[in-house]
């Protein structure tokens, strides 16, 4: 049996180049795949989840922030360092439930589900800029009584005494939230 080299040759180029290009095509849906399929094209983030917009938060007058372009979150500590601090209330999260609870009064309020308050807490330890989320228990959009939303912010800007984030010896700029869990009216929960 004579085998014809040249025939050989075209064959296997032939078959290696289909391997190239099947390997080539699998790349190239890949890439797209995980590098632009998923990426929104519209609406575009320009700004981060916890971004709060200063133009449109509840009490803003007279709030200000030290820092506009490095606010971070307030459990932010530096790993090894035994003097950064998370933002906190002075009085820590029992104080914080106490000085809440003793305030708050249920006027016959039906309501259930998560009423949580987003804000800044400033280097200085000042709290403003406030943003209201509502939502039912199981975290779907909703509306509150409107008496208990405003009994709830007021009680909430009312809340004076913040330690503010300390990281890398610097007191720092930090977006906070206080979330209450109401039933039936009653506050059964305050987070975090």
């Amino acid at each position: 049996m004579v085998v014809n080299w040249k025939k050989a040759g075209r064959i296997i180029c032939i078959s290696l180049g289909i391997i190239a290009l099947t390997l080539g095509a699998l790349y190239t849906y890949a890439w797209y795949t995980f590098n632009k399929k998923y990426v929104p094209s519209e609406r575009e983030y320009k700004t981060r989840v916890a971004y709060i917009d200063l133009q449109k938060a509840l009490f803003t007058d007279g709030f200000a922030v030290c820092d506009s372009t490095d606010i971070i979150d307030y459990y932010n500590t530096a790993k090894g360092d035994s003097n950064s601090r998370r933002t906190q209330y002075s009085s820590n999260k029992n104080g914080l439930r106490n000085e809440v609870l003793s305030k708050y009064v249920n006027k016959n309020y039906d309501d259930a589900g998560y009423l949580n308050f987003r804000f800044i807490v400033n280097c200085k330890g000042e709290a403003g800029a406030y943003v209201i989320h509502e939502n039912d228990l199981d975290l779907k959009s909703k509306k509150f009584n409107a008496d208990l939303v405003n009994q709830l912010l007021n009680i909430t800007v009312s809340l004076k005494k913040w330690k503010p984030n300390f990281l890398r010896g610097n007191e720092r700029d930090s977006y906070m939230y206080i979330s209450y869990r109401i039933e039936n009216g009653e506050i059964t929960e305050i987070l975090p």
